[in-house]
């Protein structure tokens, strides 16, 4: 099989080697110790706090990781629904290791299971196992924004948690959670990317993590030194696009005036 000799296929194999090699050295920076200093997220400085106070409630921390924002016969999670299962993965670890107690709700199917997965193997490695219940992480209507929200507002209004995280591929459903949320008294912290989103998020949620911040709130929550090398591979791509782009720019602007080749 002979690889594609085209330009955008040769800049395509540099990017997935760049990456694979970026995320090798900081992964081992992170490891040596030499760790840059994140900027600080209201955020993420909230989301710990509630950390221990769910602990000392009693009751449990509720996570709602959204609809995925798709066709019902969509499968594959948008990136703002994984990231907000890494999220949950990190605040079921951070919760259970505290005696706390963590909950989900869903509007994926493959999320559903996902959650499941992760909150099983979160109280099994804090040692709870036994105090795991499948119940505790439910689906509620499949790829559907509004009816997956008005499903959580009634949980809030049923059985209201101690704390709740709202993160996820939302559009202006977000609004029916986090304002139940609101007046129940519930602490809350949001997370999305949706401009319909994040303004009725932010006027409703404690904290909100807004942007690109959902897919680096993973590597601010965890101790590992993979998640924080994303992170950095992540930030290191961005610059690297942004200067493709700018140099494209320039190029396109003095070809015609250095008689330089037009670029393909």
């Amino acid at each position: 099989m002979v690889f594609p000799s085209t330009p955008a296929a040769v800049l395509l194999l540099l990017l997935l080697v760049s990456t694979a090699l970026l995320v090798l050295v900081f992964a081992l920076r992170v490891r040596s110790g030499r760790l840059p200093v994140f900027r600080p997220l209201p955020g993420i400085t909230r989301l710990r706090t509630l950390f221990g106070e769910v602990a000392e409630s009693g009751q449990p921390l509720h996570v709602a990781t959204g609809p995925n924002q798709g066709s019902i016969a969509q499968v594959t999670p948008t990136a703002e629904t994984l990231g907000s299962l890494l999220i949950a993965q990190r605040i079921a670890q951070e919760t259970t290791k505290r005696g706390g107690t963590v909950m989900a709700t869903s509007g994926d199917i493959v999320a559903h299971a996902a959650l499941r997965g992760t909150f099983h193997q979160a109280y099994r490695q804090a040692g709870f196992a036994s105090d795991f219940r499948p119940e505790n992480v439910q689906l509620v209507a499949q790829n559907t924004p509004a009816a997956y929200a008005a499903g959580v507002a009634a949980r809030y209004r049923v059985a209201p948690p101690a704390a709740s995280v709202a993160a996820g591929s939302y559009g202006t459903e977000a609004l029916l959670i986090t304002e139940e949320g609101a007046a129940h008294g519930i602490p809350q912290v949001a997370a999305a990317t949706s401009l319909a989103a994040l303004p009725v998020l932010a006027l409703s949620a404690e904290a909100t993590l807004i942007g690109e911040e959902l897919f680096a709130a993973e590597a601010y929550l965890s101790d590992s030194a993979a998640p924080k090398a994303r992170l950095l591979t992540q930030d290191v791509l961005r610059w690297l696009v942004i200067a493709l782009l700018l140099g494209g720019l320039l190029w396109q602007v003095l070809a015609p005036v250095l008689n330089l080749p037009e670029l393909s």
